[in-house]
């Protein structure tokens, strides 16, 4: 008896965690997009997925607390088990496969904006998510289902899964991105991460460059020729998409050369603390290649004049970071000949090799250096 009764618990226990994964359904009508969330930063934002934030959470204080919802908030907030301190993190197939669901993202109404961190408030209407179609703006599109010819032929409009709710402008201007992606304050009251956004005359927004119109039906029930792109993660396959926020030129002179770096994006460039952003240059002459310095940007953190780990930063040591909307030149005092090419690169690393070290992170894909944009010019 006693057999039975345990193997109809962990049936249960099975048949909950499968119905908690929220993008199963999701998967039914936007097979497409569901594909490519497979690659996306939000389908890996766990520890048992991203190997930064284990390395980060293990040394975390919160860890040793058993306050695994400080992170979960953003990183595995479909884990309702956590979010509501019911449960650790543990190796579960949500935390490995959508720690942050479509769900989660298409139900924030609106950011509740804190000093030290903002907040998500979802919608507590049922089958109510928010997206954004400048075409169906204002509008809100309901499951509809209507028979004609005496219930011979039936038209459907909307989805039997949800109501998509046009209306909500935080999905046109970025804002419904702010509750996990604005910033972040340790327990000392000091900003470890701000992305300082600045408006400025800039038409862009987190949608419009995270989240580009592509190639590709939105649903099976819809025909559309484009659809937004969900699978975003500039940290694997898709450096190109945001390139071109970022413009590289050269400029000759008596004394050497200048190189500008545009930066066309409405926030702060890599301003997280464990990130190292670059410019790498070299001159091809004569058949050889002339290596050049190697310029730094980062904002660097810490206590006592020293860099240290997020939570107990309470200064900013130097910031070199490139700020929203800025040019910021390099000058080089290397002389230019008639037929050198001046080869630009300018990338960054996920994580500092220095700060890796500390970290004890074995991952080699996040201390290589990622080449967000590339350009030779001609002399």
């Amino acid at each position: 008896m006693k057999s039975w009764i345990t193997l109809l618990l962990l049936l249960a226990a099975t048949s909950q965690t499968h119905a908690a994964l929220e993008n199963i359904t999701c998967k039914k009508c936007h097979p497409v997009i569901f594909q490519e969330y497979q690659n996306s930063i939000h389908s890996k934002s766990s520890i048992y997925k991203d190997s930064v934030f284990k390395a980060v959470w293990d040394k975390h204080p919160a860890k040793a607390k058993g306050n695994d919802q400080t992170c979960a908030k953003c990183h595995t907030p479909s884990d309702h088990a956590v979010m509501e301190g019911k449960s650790k993190f543990t190796d579960n197939e949500i935390q490995r496969t959508e720690p942050i669901s479509c769900q989660q993202c298409h139900m924030i109404e609106s950011i509740e904006k804190h000093t030290k961190v903002n907040k998500n408030i979802l919608t507590t209407k049922p089958k109510t998510f928010f997206a954004a179609d400048k075409e169906l703006k204002g509008t809100k599109v309901e499951f509809k289902e209507e028979s004609s010819f005496f219930g011979m032929l039936t038209t459907k409009t909307g989805s039997p899964y949800h109501d998509i709710d046009y209306s909500n402008e935080g999905y046109y201007n970025g804002d419904s991105c702010m509750g996990c992606h604005s910033h972040k304050q340790n327990n000392k009251g000091f900003a470890v991460c701000d992305l300082e956004v600045k408006q400025g005359d800039s038409k862009e927004s987190c949608v419009s460059c995270h989240l580009p119109q592509v190639q590709g039906s939105l649903a099976n029930q819809i025909d559309s020729k484009t659809h937004a792109f969900h699978g975003q993660s500039i940290h694997n396959s898709t450096p190109a998409l945001l390139s071109k926020y970022i413009k590289l030129s050269v400029e000759k002179n008596a004394n050497g050369f200048d190189v500008s770096i545009k930066n066309e994006a409405t926030h702060t460039l890599f301003p997280q603390p464990l990130r190292l952003n670059q410019l790498k240059v070299s001159i091809e002459r004569d058949g050889k290649t002339i290596e050049l310095k190697t310029e730094s940007f980062a904002r660097v953190i810490g206590t006592d004049g020293k860099p240290s780990m997020p939570w107990l930063a309470d200064a900013v040591i130097s910031d070199t970071s490139i700020k929203a909307l800025e040019t910021r030149t390099v000058k080089y005092d290397d002389v230019l000949k008639e037929g050198d090419t001046v080869v630009v690169k300018f990338g960054y690393y996920v994580v500092n090799p220095k700060a890796a070290k500390t970290l004890e992170i074995t991952d080699k894909s996040v201390t290589e250096f990622i080449v967000l944009t590339k350009k030779r010019f001609a002399i």
